[in-house]
């Protein structure tokens, strides 16, 4: 069984690479970066990250040297006399699946609005040779959210003293323990609407504004934007973790290449990659301080495609080994249904393997799907992943190059990240999958009805 497992995950990967090459095209869509990221992260790195047990830095550490290997979740999971083969196994089925739902969801809305799909593959063939266009001629009410945004976000970053927090993080100077105790305990808002602003809401406007003020030559408009990105800056730092700020300027770079051009080329693949790396070195290198012995390059390699690996390795070692699973309780409004308290899976993973209730464990949106309602919660899950997507696409792609479509690219971007790493509910609010565009829409509806009534 564990050999068939394999070959379907395997299989599974195959198809799905086909299916972006030859049916949705090498065009950026919400959709082709969220089968694209699957396979870069859970597709052969998946399999030669269980294939190897786990082995660190399995590609790249011939090349550097091999420094100093982290524990692997497999000698815990032999630790514990769980039964290693048969976890992998629904964890192969559970990947293969994953791919299958998504493909079959993006097909169902394709199916659902043929017309729209065909206008939608012919706005990507001629998206370079489109002049970007403005989707709505009065910004008065985009410099009122800019504005908006700015001082609600540097109201909470003075209240909570974010320069202090950020200057006594990097204060600490050879303990990298210490910088690990004090990001858990005060890196990050409490304030839950604050955070949601800062991961969803607030880079869109950035790019929004930004792109709107070039285009109009609007002064007013660029000075709201840069002090709008300041602040956003300011509470990606303030996290204390060094993935917020790099995705910030990641979706900065990806929308002023989405101006000019959305088809990817292996000139684009490889400038970017070169970036990429360049940015992930350089604030790898600001927020952790390195032992001797370690490698940056290695950690950086790991961090990237290994750790959601293992992570997603906890996930499904934990249900339901070790514990049953929840049927919906991972669900606040289904836990609250059925009169159970409500705790995350990643607070449970966290603690079964870590033993703190600190340490969280989230991991790909098949994960929770798992935890909740076994293979039928990732077929689901997964369909609604791919629907949502390409339903994204299909409003706002449809009509061309436009200032609204780069930005809310620009946020679908992080969400489709998010997605990678934490569950399908948290992935849409919180990650700005579909929070941001459903925002931007309404931006726009509300602009062209005070345009008609002026």
């Amino acid at each position: 069984m564990l050999t068939l497992s394999y070959l379907a995950a395997a299989t599974a990967m195959i198809a799905a690479a086909f299916y972006l090459v030859l049916r949705l095209r090498p065009f950026i869509t919400t959709t082709t970066m969220l089968i694209g990221f699957l396979l870069l992260i859970y597709g052969p790195a998946f399999l030669s990250f269980t294939l190897s047990s786990g082995e660190y830095a399995l590609l790249i550490r011939p090349l550097t040297g091999g420094g100093l290997a982290p524990p692997s979740i497999f000698s815990a999971i032999r630790a514990k006399g769980l039964d290693l083969n048969a976890i992998i196994t629904a964890m192969n089925f559970s990947v293969a699946l994953m791919y299958v739902g998504i493909v079959a969801g993006i097909e169902a809305v394709g199916r659902v609005a043929p017309a729209r799909t065909a206008a939608l593959a012919t706005a990507l063939r001629g998206w370079n040779e489109q002049t970007i266009e403005d989707d709505v001629r009065n910004h008065s009410v985009l410099l009122i959210v800019l504005s908006a945004l700015f001082l609600l976000m540097l109201y909470v970053s003075v209240s909570e003293n974010h320069i202090r927090t950020i200057w006594q993080f990097f204060s600490i100077k050879g303990d990298n323990t210490a910088r690990n105790q004090f990001r858990a305990h005060f890196g990050g808002s409490p304030d839950y609407w604050y955070r949601l602003t800062l991961a969803a809401v607030a880079p869109m406007f950035v790019i929004w504004g930004l792109l709107a003020g070039l285009l109009s030559r609007s002064w007013l408009l660029l000075a709201a934007t840069c002090l709008l990105f300041a602040a956003t800056m300011l509470g990606k730092i303030e996290t204390l973790s060094k993935a917020p700020p790099v995705f910030f300027l990641f979706q900065i770079m990806f929308a002023a290449l989405l101006a000019f051009t959305n088809k990817i080329s292996w000139r684009v693949a490889l400038f970017g990659s070169l970036f990429a790396a360049l940015l992930v070195y350089a604030v790898v290198q600001a927020f952790i301080i390195f032992y001797p012995g370690q490698s940056v390059v290695e950690l950086a390699y790991s961090r990237i495609f290994e750790v959601e690996n293992d992570t997603l390795l906890e996930n499904f070692a934990a249900f339901p080994h070790l514990h049953p699973f929840m049927w919906g309780a991972n669900l606040r409004p289904i836990a609250a249904l059925i009169g159970v308290p409500y705790e995350p899976a990643f607070h449970i993973v966290g603690y079964i393997w870590y033993g703190s209730h600190d340490i969280t464990s989230p991991s790909l949106f098949i994960a929770d799907a798992w935890a909740d309602f076994s293979y039928a919660g990732v077929i689901v899950f997964s369909i609604i992943s791919g629907a949502i997507c390409r339903a994204l696409d299909l409003m706002f792609l449809a009509r061309g190059k436009s200032v609204v479509g780069v930005a809310v690219l620009g946020a679908t971007l992080v969400g489709v990240l998010t997605l990678l790493t934490t569950a399908l509910n948290i992935a849409l609010i919180t990650g700005g999958l579909l929070l941001a565009p459903v925002l931007a829409g309404a931006l726009t509806m509300a602009t062209r009805g005070l345009n008609r009534a002026a």
